[in-house]
């Protein structure tokens, strides 16, 4: 047994260099051998069969063959979960990724299931409630329930995101940005024009001050405000909105 153990500790390091030397195939028949003497080395509720699951089920990740991943990361997952005492910082990190997966999937439920107990994990260990990873993995499940159109829920957990990013030092300027957008998008979609446009102007305010050059997020708010305002009337504004952003893009 001792000896398996030390074989998995070897075999772990070995995939770690590869995985960071972006040899992925290799690091996978790694991984998949380090995970066979897991099981026969650690008890089904030991952190390395946890560790070894979760490597192969990342690495499958990176690999794009996403649901094969989800299998040995939710393996993962349940060991964590009965581990004790419970290593919370490994349940958030866990949780989260789960929760990223899963909403890539299209697997709704499951999405909102893993980005809720990421929060309740992340609020347990010292990152705390106010913690800026807590207000990433909060933003994410509101975005997920605006784009479920469960607009009341999307808008509480947006707001709680956002106070969580004005208060800390220094000022996330880039996240605030995004928070702002993300709220914006919830009122234009219920129909409250003029919250959403107040929001989106100050997302652009502070994008403008952050960036030289506009980036994708940038981009997303300019078109986004510019939809809003030609469904007021307001065409040549929005035109004007554009090209002013056309010329920022070309410097």
């Amino acid at each position: 047994m001792k000896g398996e153990e030390q074989l998995w500790t070897i075999l772990n390091d070995k995939l770690d260099t590869l995985r960071a030397t972006n040899r992925l195939p290799q690091a996978i028949r790694v991984a998949e051998t380090a995970l066979e003497i897991a099981k026969r080395a650690f008890r089904g509720t030991e952190l390395p069969l946890a560790t070894s699951f979760e490597k192969l089920g990342q690495l499958l990740d990176q690999k794009g063959d996403r649901a094969a991943a989800k299998g040995y990361l939710l393996k993962a997952h349940a060991i964590l979960e009965k581990v004790n005492p419970p290593d919370q910082r490994a349940i958030y990190r866990s949780a989260r990724r789960l929760a990223f997966l899963c909403d890539s999937l299209g697997q709704s439920e499951e999405a909102v299931n893993f980005y809720q107990k990421a929060i309740a994990a992340g609020t347990e260990i010292e990152l705390g409630p106010d913690h800026p990873d807590v207000a990433s993995v909060l933003n994410n499940l509101a975005v997920f329930y605006t784009n479920e159109r469960r607009f009341t829920e999307a808008e509480k957990i947006h707001l709680r995101a956002l106070a969580i990013r004005e208060n800390l030092d220094p000022l996330p300027l880039a996240d605030i940005a995004q928070s702002k957008c993300n709220l914006a998008v919830v009122y234009h979609s219920r129909g409250d024009y003029a919250k959403a446009a107040e929001l989106y102007q100050a997302s652009l305010k502070i994008w403008e001050q952050v960036e030289d050059k506009p980036s994708k997020d940038y981009e997303i708010v300019v078109s986004n405000y510019a939809d809003l305002l030609r469904s007021l009337g307001q065409v040549r504004k929005a035109h004007q909105l554009e090209v002013r952003a056309r010329k920022k893009r070309s410097g």
